[in-house]
């Protein structure tokens, strides 16, 4: 293989690298997940509500998710992309309803774009 080819196999892969970067990834929510349910019925599948940051894409320091009822009473509140809500009320062991809570989700990618998302979540405490 001539320098010429090795070179420009180099500025390809360099290309290639770099479109696939964080910062390619940023403009495309598909990576942070919130999920539409969850069930904290100790069975251990989708015991617990947290938004799920596969890629570290987060900066963590600025991250809040808020949960409210169906009153638009605030049930729960962190700052911590790693707390997961648990079904309960803030600092309480009182549980919530089965039912609908809507979320409110704000966070910073390290890239320094913010991103505000709400919608709602369903929480079943009954067992099929």
């Amino acid at each position: 293989m001539n320098k010429f080819k090795i070179v420009f196999v180099i500025a390809v892969i360099t290309l290639a690298i770099y479109a696939c970067s964080k910062e390619e990834i940023n403009s495309n929510d598909d990576s942070i997940i919130i999920p539409a349910w969850f069930s904290p019925d100790g069975d251990g599948i989708k015991d617990e509500w947290k938004v799920e940051d596969p890629l570290n894409l987060i900066n963590n320091s600025e991250f809040s998710a808020k949960i409210y009822d169906t009153a638009h009473k605030l049930v729960f509140v962190k700052f911590d992309k790693n707390i997961a809500w648990l079904g309960n009320k803030s600092d309480s062991t009182i549980a919530c309803d089965t039912g609908y809570y809507y979320y409110a989700v704000q966070y910073k990618y390290w890239s320094g774009k913010s991103k505000f998302r709400f919608g709602n979540v369903f929480l079943s405490r009954k067992k099929p």
